[in-house]
């Protein structure tokens, strides 16, 4: 660690926190220890931040306190996160229709940070938070960034969309940046043009980190691979936002010569999922929020089986959200991690699950199993880009966006791949195109299903 590292994490970052009225510092020292913790000192916070925030929600939320009064249910009820099960799952929806009646009446108006959302629907999805959790949001951020390597003040470059890079960066902001290094790159209209000016900003920069959106990285990685460009190394890259594919790991490792730590997180829920060095799946921040892993009748998973991700935000106490079903999908584990942290694991994200092909008899297929046949190294090769858009059970719309060498062949094998997997016979359409649209945040969709899983 340096001296500019030191004077980051001891001197720039306090005084942050006094000029931002947060407390960052002091919430990453906390977790800096808890993650050492053993498996039962973390579910004994749990469930006393747990009985806290349920005791807080009934006597200030007016939603929370009508619901358990329907439910014939009182705090002392929910002792434990084994006993949320006896409360209803949250949707955005359910928010949406009852704003109002979310909000913590003891909350100061002054104290309230409205958030947003643009999620993977592309529909904004509002709610409050206050600095409390924002603190906590930073500090367990920086904790990940810790899994990769990274000390506070060592140099980065941050390539990502809205839900990377800050809105109206007023001069403070700006020269927080800096002073942490920070060196902010849109990946909006990430053509060659715009990848050649990253390039060489990036080699001027020489930063011993890079983090973004898998698509956006893997992108300046296979420009920097098609031109001969092999003079840019990193630590490691971190990824997020978007579900990171084999063919972007591996391209991302071969064009900076570095590991790649990724990871998984919404605010709206306090989920956070992260790899460490070790790369035995990724840690659950059971500290931020609780996280529930529930099959499609919403009961309890274990092992190493798939389910639905269920949030509950142990620090959000202004728009308190509890059993919030975050959208998100992974693969569950019992094993440990061999760097020793008691922070449980999961084995893999899954991805959306609005990202779902719907079979004939009602079933979901998780979209990321599609991706396989486009990983394969004499398929990916030829191909830059890709899409699938499920229109009915048997209808699907394929979009390409072909490199050199893609023939007719390579289309035969994907689509007997996804009538393999259906096991029916497809209607398939495959579409060539110059470019594959990416979200109002500039994030990538593999898969759309237009059907509704009922």
């Amino acid at each position: 660690m340096s001296i500019y590292n030191l004077l980051c994490r001891n001197f720039m970052l306090p005084i942050n926190d006094i000029l931002s009225h947060t407390d960052i510092n002091k919430n990453l020292n906390f977790f800096e220890k808890s993650q050492w913790w053993t498996p039962k000192q973390l579910e004994e916070y749990q469930n006393k931040k747990l009985l806290q925030l349920i005791k807080h929600a009934y006597e200030n939320v007016p939603y929370y306190h009508y619901l358990f009064k329907s439910l014939s249910l009182k705090p002392e009820d929910i002792k434990t996160k084994d006993d949320l099960i006896k409360l209803p799952i949250l949707s955005k929806e359910i928010i949406r229709k009852n704003w109002n009646l979310f909000i913590s009446g003891n909350a100061e108006k002054k104290d309230l940070i409205i958030a947003s959302t643009s999620g993977s629907s592309g529909n904004v999805f509002k709610y409050v938070v206050n600095r409390k959790v924002l603190s906590a949001q930073r500090a367990n951020g920086l904790r990940t960034w810790r899994y990769a390597g990274y000390e506070i003040g060592d140099k980065m470059a941050t390539l990502g969309g809205t839900s990377l890079l800050p809105q109206n960066i007023n001069i403070y902001k700006k020269f927080a940046f800096k002073a942490f290094r920070d060196l902010l790159l849109s990946s909006y209209n990430l053509d060659s043009e715009k990848l050649k000016t990253f390039a060489t900003k990036i080699e001027k920069y020489k930063p011993d980190f890079i983090r973004g959106y898998p698509s956006s990285i893997s992108n300046l990685a296979n420009y920097l691979i098609e031109n001969n460009k092999n003079n840019i190394k990193l630590i490691a890259a971190m990824t997020t936002s978007e579900t990171l594919t084999k063919k972007d790991r591996r391209i991302i490792g071969e064009a900076f010569d570095c590991d790649i730590i990724d990871q998984c997180g919404c605010y709206d829920g306090g989920e956070s999922l992260c790899e460490c060095k070790e790369h035995c799946g990724y840690h659950i921040a059971v500290e931020r929020s609780i996280h529930e892993f529930l099959d499609e009748n919403h009961e309890p998973i274990s092992g190493c089986k798939v389910g639905n991700i269920i949030l509950t935000d142990l620090w959000n106490y202004s728009m308190p959200f509890i059993r919030y079903d975050a959208g998100d999908m992974a693969l569950t584990t019992d094993e440990s991690c061999a760097c020793g942290r008691g922070l449980p694991l999961v084995k893999s994200i899954i991805g959306r699950t609005i990202e779902q092909i719907i079979l004939p008899n009602g079933d979901s297929i998780p979209g990321i199993v599609f991706s396989d046949i486009f990983e394969k190294k004499e398929i990916a090769d030829k191909i830059m880009d890709y899409q699938i858009i499920q229109e009915y059970f048997d209808k699907f719309d394929i979009f390409i966006v072909q490199n050199k060498g893609y023939n007719e062949e390579i289309s035969r094998k994907i689509a007997n791949f996804l009538e393999g997997h259906m096991g029916i016979h497809l209607d398939i359409r495959f579409k060539f195109v110059d470019h594959i649209p990416r979200t109002k945040a500039n994030k990538r969709k593999f898969i759309i299903s237009r059907l509704k899983h009922n």
